[in-house]
């Protein structure tokens, strides 16, 4: 029984007989067996462990996630540790991880990467200062959102308009967009941020995203 509650980590692959030389490396750096675990077994994994930690090479992500579509990774049970991460990621990506406790970027060392990992296993957060502050300005606006009445009087056109800051457009695409000027745009923008009580685009899209249907 004392299996069932031991922390492990598993790498996830799309094709466990092929060896991770990272993953081989941070073996021998912790001294313990990262068990490799491919995308069809991790419903199995579920069912008999909740408490596997997901380590996955940054590189094959998006190939893995479309194939856990159905089993987001975003489960609560599973944690993950991305690795091999070449660039800086938008806050988007970050939340795709689901519950990330660690991440490591290609340059860091082997000894920082495993005393991470060493951490992770004993229930700690190993994750880089840039990616905190972006998780943090994200769950503060979308506390802020949170406080804002569901029920807002917005004409159709400001609805459009939320609806093209979700989408990331520029004022100058929002007028193109709404056959509209671009002082027009900035007009009805203040209005927007009026009703919603926010102080800015970033605040606004995130109370539209949590309002607003697709």
């Amino acid at each position: 029984m004392k299996s069932n509650y031991t922390r492990t980590i598993h790498f996830l692959c799309e094709d466990k007989s092929l060896r991770h030389p990272l993953v081989e490396q941070i073996e021998r750096q912790m001294g313990i067996e990262i068990p490799y675990l491919e995308p069809a077994e991790l419903m199995l994994a579920l069912q008999r462990n909740k408490h596997r930690i997901l380590m996955i090479d940054h590189h094959s992500y998006s190939q893995l996630h479309s194939q856990v579509r159905n089993l987001p990774l975003a489960n609560k049970v599973f944690e993950t540790i991305i690795i091999n991460v070449a660039r800086r990621l938008t806050t988007d990506e970050i939340l795709s991880f689901g519950h990330l406790k660690g991440l490591f970027y290609e340059q860091d060392t082997i000894e920082d990467i495993a005393k991470g990992c060493c951490e992770i296993i004993n229930g700690e957060n190993w994750l880089p200062r840039k990616i905190m502050a972006q998780l943090l300005y994200h769950y503060r606006t979308v506390v802020e959102s949170q406080s804002t009445p569901a029920t807002v009087n917005l004409t159709t056109r400001e609805i459009h308009i939320l609806r093209s800051l979700m989408t990331g457009a520029s004022n100058s695409q929002i007028a193109e967009e709404q056959f509209i000027s671009e002082f027009t745009v900035k007009s009805h923008l203040y209005q927007i941020f009026k009703k919603l009580c926010v102080k800015n685009r970033v605040q606004a899209t995130a109370w539209a995203k949590q309002h607003l249907l697709s």
